[in-house]
């Protein structure tokens, strides 16, 4: 895809970034004590938030178009 929502990119690094500290968070000297399963809702969720801003909401925020008619 040649033009890429910027906005939705960022957003799923954001959530990305988020999930994971709280998926690898546990009291001190203990491992993180969860299924395996819920490590794949990071990619997934990077999915469907991009795949969301690119053809659903299509609003971005940092590539905003310009007003091709000038008063």
């Amino acid at each position: 895809m040649k033009n890429r929502n910027v906005t939705g990119i960022v957003a799923a690094i954001i959530y990305c970034v988020v999930l994971y500290v709280f998926l690898t968070d546990a009291p001190p000297g203990e491992a993180p004590n969860n299924p395996f399963w819920v490590y794949l809702l990071i990619p997934l969720g990077s999915i469907v938030i991009t795949s969301l801003f690119d053809y659903v909401i299509k609003f971005d925020f940092f590539r905003k178009k310009k007003n091709s008619r000038k008063k």
